[in-house]
């Protein structure tokens, strides 16, 4: 036998010989069980939050969204087709919407294969993909009813942010709605004030990482106020580099023109 033929004979016998289920697993329903959460050191390196006040905030961005709809669509996410929540994490907002929304017409996605692994695993019967740091993506032209990206374009450079602007517009279906998230003018007075703390001696990691931000502070004002977003590179580690992953300031203007330009209407942002 050659030995290529060895290794799939071994593979079969080693396949044949796994463990074998004694039901099929069960579509998640976070209603009835409640699925497992990942360490708590997981969810706050993604999130800033963990458990409860991780929790909440998704909680609240979801409603805002499902309220926005109901007024300006005249219909609520749990009357959507599909839905996508874009940079899912480790799932917090999509065990939100599982309230709204079946499994089978949530799409999970993310650039972390660590993270979407896990939401396969744990919220089962969700659509998670990884997908690369750029665009496109697979999926189809005009496939979903609603995108939400909850603290994801505030961490992208303006390039990355105009491209993503671009897909959503391919993707989201005629009378979409995109649901984000964005920091403002006011991140410049936290960051002054992270560097205040760190000089006092924090060693918090968000003030750490923040504290980084933005070299010279007026520059980064004035660059905003010129309407043009001001972003700093905090990636490094795995797929998250700082070429396109970081902290951005994101003015009204720029929103205005980028996602007008990608065939969004104002109402719609």
């Amino acid at each position: 036998m050659a030995e290529s033929d060895r290794a799939v004979d071994e593979l079969i016998h080693s396949l044949a010989g796994a463990v074998t289920l004694e039901s099929l697993p069960q579509v998640v329903d976070v209603l009835r069980e409640p699925p497992p959460n990942p360490p708590e050191i997981i969810q706050a390196q993604f999130v800033g939050a963990s458990y409860v006040i991780a929790y909440a905030e998704a909680a609240s961005f979801v409603r805002v969204a499902d309220e926005w709809s109901n007024k300006h669509r005249k219909r609520g996410l749990a009357s959507a087709d599909r839905v996508i929540d874009f940079g899912s994490g480790w799932g917090r907002v999509s065990r939100i919407l599982l309230t709204h929304v079946a499994p089978a017409k949530l799409y999970a996605l993310d650039v972390n294969l660590e993270m979407t692994t896990f939401v396969n695993s744990t919220l089962p019967g969700v659509n998670a993909l990884t997908v690369d740091p750029s665009p496109p993506t697979v999926l189809r032209d005009g496939v979903a009813d609603a995108i939400l990206a909850f603290s994801v374009f505030s961490h992208l450079s303006p390039e990355s942010h105009k491209a993503w602007a671009e897909e959503f517009g391919r993707i989201l279906g005629p009378s979409g709605m995109v649901f984000l998230t964005l920091l403002d003018r006011a991140l410049f007075d936290q960051v002054r004030a992270t560097r205040e703390a760190v000089e006092g001696g924090s060693t918090d990691a968000f003030a750490l990482s923040l504290s980084q931000c933005f070299p010279d502070l007026d520059e980064a004002r004035t660059g905003y106020d010129a309407g043009e977003p001001p972003y700093t590179g905090m990636g490094g580690e795995g797929v998250l580099t700082g070429d396109y992953y970081g902290w951005a300031a994101v003015p009204p203007e720029f929103m205005a023109r980028v996602w007008g330009e990608a065939g969004f209407e104002e109402g719609r942002m």
